[in-house]
């Protein structure tokens, strides 16, 4: 259906470019002017839209935002990141630091809420230093994607690829533990090969960490309940009945304003989800993703689970730097199922979507996230340096995700 065509490669066009000379748009927006264009040009009813909607995707999303919410009002997060650079007082520690604990915090609170607010606490413990900022913001931007594909909750991609697989939270996280910790290890050490000569000049001065004001009695409850969600779902609990509960039972006993969490659920990305789900609808509509499908499915043919992986893990490496991970993952859903094995090809789709994100600057959010914020401080991440790190750290770690989880039960 030529319409459905126009609109998604126009839909695509505006959230890879965002600004034109007669437009200036963010990616919900773009998004959802393609979704209404779905609509009123006929490719799908009002009601068809609607129920393109998956909603416990949302609800998911909602309720984990709910709880990252008051633990950032809290001081959490800027506090795990004081903690981290007071302990790392070389270049290669401070590395190290950077790679490991942003993907590590990334694991369970999502990795773009991890650069956004990570990102401005060490360039303010930089500055005083006069050193290059940049082998340390691309470590905090590759370790978060890395160090997200551990858990169900690291990642938009991961929410997907758990709520539509069905997979438990314990089994996820049992089987990605390896991949994530020899990604992490990889990512560190190809970056330490790579700025090795600046890392090995010490720090002139000592790194000084940034007074945090924690609020502890409330990170408390937040962690306290983060952890009490993770029991349910490691007890088998759904994945977004426990979320939006636990996130709800947050408000009710956090004792603070709710204005102030609430305020800071990224609405954007809700907006920016449901748009999409119902623009990949309309796609599908115009046939190309049965056609996609078709060629997935001959290209497997009946060989082994191992030919299978491979397909699968190139394919969403490519799909995921051309129109980014998550509508890769939902251009997927389908296929997936009719390959063989589908539980391993779906933590293969996982595993792929996530450490596609390091390949290029504008891979992932999470990169976006931290080159935005560096920029508006006057520090340039360039597209070609952050691709001569990201093509072979990519690559490297594909081939070791794919190893791993062929290997593993």
């Amino acid at each position: 259906m030529k319409p459905a065509l126009l609109i998604f490669a126009a839909t695509y066009l505006l959230i890879a470019v965002q600004r034109l000379p007669f437009i200036q748009l963010n990616r919900p927006a773009a998004s959802l002017l393609g979704a209404v264009a779905m609509v009123a040009f006929g490719v799908l009813s009002l009601s068809e839209a609607y129920a393109a909607i998956d909603l416990d995707v949302i609800v998911f999303l909602l309720g984990l935002m709910l709880i990252v919410g008051y633990l950032e009002v809290g001081g959490f997060f800027q506090w795990a990141a004081d903690w981290i650079l007071a302990r790392a007082q070389t270049p290669e520690r401070l590395l190290l630091g950077v790679v490991v604990g942003g993907g590590l915090l990334s694991a369970f609170f999502v990795n773009d809420t991890i650069c956004l607010v990570v990102t401005p606490v060490l360039l303010a413990a930089l500055g005083p230093l006069r050193v290059r900022p940049t082998p340390y913001l691309i470590g905090l931007a590759m370790g978060s994607n890395v160090g997200s594909v551990l858990s169900i909750t690291g990642n938009p991609q991961n929410m997907l690829v758990g709520i539509w697989s069905g997979s438990s939270f314990g089994s996820f996280l049992v089987h990605m533990l390896p991949v994530a910790a020899g990604g992490l290890a990889i990512t560190y050490g190809y970056l330490r090969w790579a700025f090795g000569r600046e890392l090995s000049e010490p720090f002139r001065e000592r790194l000084e960490s940034i007074p945090v004001s924690l609020d502890r009695p409330l990170v408390f409850r937040g962690l306290a309940m983060f952890g009490v969600a993770v029991v349910f779902w490691l007890a088998g609990g759904s994945l977004p009945l426990v979320a939006i509960a636990a996130g709800a039972a947050m408000v009710a006993i956090a004792q603070r304003d709710p204005a102030y969490a609430i305020d800071r659920v990224e609405w954007s990305l809700l907006l920016f989800f449901a748009s999409r789900f119902v623009v990949m609808r309309g796609f599908e509509r115009s046939g190309a993703v049965a056609w996609l499908d078709g060629h997935a499915l001959a290209l497997v043919g009946h060989g082994s689970p191992a030919r299978a992986a491979v397909v699968v893990s190139g394919a969403l490496a490519v799909l995921s730097n051309l129109i980014s991970n998550v509508p890769a993952v939902i251009l997927w859903r389908s296929t997936v199922q009719s390959l063989p094995h589908p539980e391993l090809q779906w933590r293969i789709v996982a595993m792929s979507s996530t450490f596609a994100g390091n390949l290029l600057l504008i891979g992932s959010m999470a990169n976006l996230i931290v080159a935005e914020k560096a920029e508006s401080r006057g520090v340039r991440i360039g597209f070609g340096e952050y691709a001569r790190i990201g093509i072979p750290v990519t690559c490297i770690t594909l081939v070791w995700g794919i190893l791993v989880l062929l290997v593993t039960p």
